[in-house]
């Protein structure tokens, strides 16, 4: 059997953290966290992981400054991004599209249907790290 697929979830919350990583554990995800931007950068170099769950609005480096980041890295350019966020606007979503994020949630969201998500993302295998 292979090896559990990895997520990276990049939020300040706390609490969203923990709710994270106990129901992606719970499906079989191993589950790293980061409590800011830079922190989760750190940890998406030293180990990349297979999706990242980033949120926006954060203290120091938000979600806008990981992502771009995250794509100038050669070694993180092809990780799928989910932008996990409370910024419900249109113009929110569609930058985070441009700006290469593979798909975007508002909190709050329903487990099962961010589980599916991620799956999709999964599923896509190669075929998403292809993204310019």
């Amino acid at each position: 059997m292979s090896e559990a697929r990895k997520i990276l979830v990049i939020d300040d919350e706390a609490d969203l953290r923990s709710l994270l990583e106990l129901t992606l554990s719970g499906h079989g995800y191993r589950v790293v966290t980061a409590a800011c931007g830079k922190e989760g950068l750190i940890r998406a170099q030293e180990d990349p992981p297979d999706v990242i769950l980033l949120d926006i609005m954060m203290e120091e480096m938000d979600g806008w400054e990981v992502l771009k980041l995250l794509r100038l890295d050669e070694a993180t350019r092809a990780i799928p991004v989910i932008m996990v966020t409370a910024r419900v606007e249109v113009r929110d979503k569609v930058r985070g599209l441009q700006e290469g994020a593979i798909d975007y949630i508002t909190k709050p969201f329903d487990r099962k249907a961010l589980l599916a998500r991620i799956e999709a993302v999964q599923g896509a295998g190669d075929g998403a790290g292809e993204r310019a």
